[in-house]
């Protein structure tokens, strides 16, 4: 079940297991982001009607030095004029988001680490961003296969433990300490 439309709540062997599921999907997106080699481009979903983001000079800089890198996952932007850009498409786990908070963390980030064609860090900064605010939102009611699928796609992930940007994405309080707590032990 859930817990406040934010917290799956999970019975395990060794107690009580309370899973946020935001932190949950974003450490499954962030993964499947990463899987992504640099020359398998991800599948880009076209947008109906381009949004177009007004940057700062600076900003502009960045971004237009990020475009190829950006392609790679999905998201095709454009130069359109001196510090504007036109959004084309975005992947698929932005579909039907706002993406432009997506792009102005995106450069605001690499603004912090610097950017390098390819540069790791960089990326991931990337796949973090679009992670975030590709996944569920807390207080989103979902369904019990919701709840499965979600679960299922966790046990999968190289570390399931922790969000892309450390947070934990469980925590278990083990039988004893909840005996404790009931005062059914001493």
């Amino acid at each position: 079940g859930q817990l406040h439309n934010t917290y799956i709540v999970c019975e395990s062997d060794a107690g009580l297991v309370l899973i946020d599921h935001h932190a949950a999907h974003e450490r499954i997106l962030f993964e499947q982001l990463q899987r992504r080699s640099a020359d398998q481009q991800a599948a880009a979903q076209q947008l109906v009607v381009p949004e177009t983001v007004e940057l700062n000079f600076r900003e502009a800089e960045i971004l237009g030095h990020m475009l190829s890198d950006l392609k790679t996952f999905g998201l095709v932007v454009e130069p359109f004029g001196k510090n504007t850009f036109v959004i084309k498409a975005v992947p698929a786990l932005l579909s039907g988001r706002d993406v432009k908070p997506v792009i102005y963390d995106i450069v605001e980030k690499t603004a912090a680490v610097g950017y390098s064609p390819g540069l790791k860090d960089v990326l991931d900064e990337c796949r973090m961003v679009m992670a975030c605010h590709g996944a569920l939102r807390a207080h989103q009611a979902l369904s019990d296969e919701q709840i499965r699928k979600l679960l299922q796609q966790l046990d999968q992930c190289e570390n399931p433990s922790h969000c892309p940007h450390g947070r934990p994405t469980w925590i278990r309080w083990d039988l004893a300490t909840l005996e404790k707590s009931f005062k059914r032990i001493v």
